[in-house]
């Protein structure tokens, strides 16, 4: 092994969701963002965030902070991660960047989620 290898830092990687009635899509979204670096990170928004952006879950947050820690490319779950991610809250967790799928995914008023990471750079 040389030695940029043995120096490289781990890449962390964050994800986000709402993650109810999680489902193939949402696990193969994990297994493609886990594919983007060497830790992943997902946070799971409470059922309060939930119900403030989008309306109510079917599952409670308990049983969705389960499935999630349940996926075997999930290295750790963050309970009650904001609906808008942050700068500061991806770096409370060391991450480097940001993924999420193709999907739309906005605020209560409109505007985009990951607007604040993607403006930084650190949106893939």
């Amino acid at each position: 092994m040389s030695t940029t290898e043995q120096k490289r830092k781990p890449i962390r990687i964050w994800v986000d969701g709402c993650f109810d009635v999680t489902h193939f899509g949402h696990f193969n979204a994990l297994r493609q963002a886990k594919a983007m670096g060497d830790y992943l990170v997902v946070g799971v928004h409470s059922d309060a965030e939930i119900e403030h952006h989008k309306g109510p879950t079917v599952m409670k947050e308990d049983e969705r902070y389960a499935a999630v820690a349940a996926c075997k490319w999930v290295d750790e779950v963050v309970p009650n991660a904001p609906y808008l991610t942050s700068i500061e809250w991806m770096d409370k967790y060391n991450c480097d960047f940001c993924v999420h799928g193709d999907d739309i995914t906005t605020l209560a008023d409109g505007t985009d989620c990951y607007q604040v990471v993607k403006d930084a750079g650190r949106y893939r």
